[in-house]
Parts: C-alpha cells; sequence; structure tokens
C-alpha cells in the first residue's frame, strides 16, 4: 500500500475539513504533492478523514474529502502519564518525538526547586505544541498527547491524586516492581537533570509514590525518560 502523508486540520460540526495554513507550504512547497494525490488529515482528537488533492496554487490549493473515522479516546485503563521535572529545552526537543511514537497520552512539565524560570516561556511551548503535532501525525496517532506544565511541585503532587498507580524512578528503587501487566492510569515520574532534592522525594514518598530502579548503568535524564516510558507501555495491559 502506497504511503499516505499525514496533515493537520481542523473539522467543523457539519464535517468539514480545513488544512492548517503551515500545511499547505509542506504539501505544496516541501512534498510538491500533485493534483489527484490521496493523503490524509487528523484534527489530533480523534478524527482521520481520507483526502485527496485537486488544485495547487501558489500559497494555497484544494482538496476533497473521500471518507472520515472517529477513533474513540484511548481507555483511562491504558492511558500513560509522564511526569518529568522540567529539562533545559534542548532536553525537552529531543525526547517529544519519542514519547509521541511510544504511545505516552500526557506529559506533565514539573517544576523543581531551585529552577530558573527561562526553562519555560509561552514561545517554548509553543514549539514544543507544533513538535507534538509533527510527531504524532507520522506516528499516525489520532490523538495527539497533552503537553501540561504545572504551576508547581505541590500543585502536581495534588494532581497526582487522580492516579491509582504512581511510580518515582529512583536510583535506591525496586527493580521488579513490575512483576505483572500493570493496569492503567498510570504516572510515572521522573527528574530533571539533577534529580529532585530530597525534600522533594519525601513528599513523593508521602504521596504514595513507589519508588522504580532500572536495571542498567546510570542514565541521562533524556535516556530514562524514554526507557520509563517504553517500559510501561510494554507492560500495560
Amino acid at each position: 500500500m502506497k504511503h499516505l502523508f499525514r496533515f493537520h486540520g481542523r473539522r467543523s460540526e457539519d464535517g468539514a475539513w480545513e488544512l492548517m495554513d503551515e500545511e499547505w507550504h509542506h504539501i505544496l512547497k516541501v512534498l510538491r504533492l500533485s493534483p489527484s494525490e490521496a493523503f490524509e488529515i487528523t484534527d489530533g482528537k480523534g478524527w482521520v478523514s481520507q483526502a485527496s488533492l485537486d488544485e495547487v496554487g501558489k500559497h494555497k490549493g484544494s482538496f476533497t474529502t473521500k471518507s472520515e473515522t472517529f477513533h474513540p479516546q484511548p481507555p483511562r485503563h491504558s492511558e500513560l502519564t509522564i511526569g518529568l521535572g522540567i529539562l533545559k529545552p534542548q532536553g525537552i526537543d529531543e525526547i517529544l518525538p519519542g514519547l509521541v511514537e511510544l504511545g505516552v497520552n500526557r506529559l506533565i512539565l514539573v517544576p523543581f526547586l531551585g529552577m530558573e524560570k527561562a526553562r519555560v516561556s509561552e514561545k517554548l511551548l509553543d514549539r514544543w505544541q507544533r513538535q507534538i503535532v509533527a510527531a504524532s501525525k507520522q506516528a499516525k496517532a489520532a490523538w495527539f498527547p497533552d503537553l501540561i506544565v504545572m504551576k508547581s511541585f505541590d500543585a502536581f503532587l495534588e494532581a497526582a491524586s487522580d492516579y491509582p498507580e504512581r511510580y518515582l524512578l529512583d536510583p535506591e528503587g525496586e527493580t521488579n516492581v513490575l512483576k505483572d501487566a500493570a493496569a492503567g492510569p498510570i504516572l510515572a515520574v521522573i527528574g530533571s537533570e539533577g534529580g529532585w532534592h530530597v525534600t522533594e522525594v519525601q513528599k513523593l514518598e508521602a504521596a504514595a509514590f513507589l519508588k522504580l530502579r532500572l536495571n542498567s548503568n546510570i542514565l541521562r535524564a533524556t535516556t530514562a525518560v524514554l526507557a520509563t516510558a517504553a517500559i510501561f507501555r510494554q507492560s500495560m495491559r
């Protein structure tokens, strides 16, 4: 079967589709698709449409939708959320595509003690959201993962109470925590480059986070995030 490129669009309540403006640049200037070529459009909220290109212009074109399918949101018992001490911007750039490909449903960025405010800005959030969209299209995901930035560490702990299964990646944890297939929703937490402060670890323990240690060499934070996501996604029922 011929590969179908997938693009980001909007679907109105009456079923009409439109492509985001930046997608036309990709179609016309990068891929240089020709009239009659087929492609897919997704709104990132479950809808995927089969379409074909009709006409091309200098900046935009027209298309016809052939059919569409709605993919229900993944059931809550299959949800995997990663909580992450906010990495330096280039670190988040590095992990976002992999987390999308691994099927993480939600990434929560958690402020930590002594963190500089420059690690998060509106400009960075816009960039990371665009990276999530690009990776979701590549991975053919019908639902785009959520990216959430918590206002404080304590606010994150309060939100964590919604997850019955809570894990903390920690070098002092156990390696045999996941003996059986795990049932979600799961929240797995990883520290930033320097790890969590001792008081933050104490708060996580008090909030019933179970310590988990990976049976591996010492990992960089970016590697640990992807390894943790892969382990939990494969272990979930």
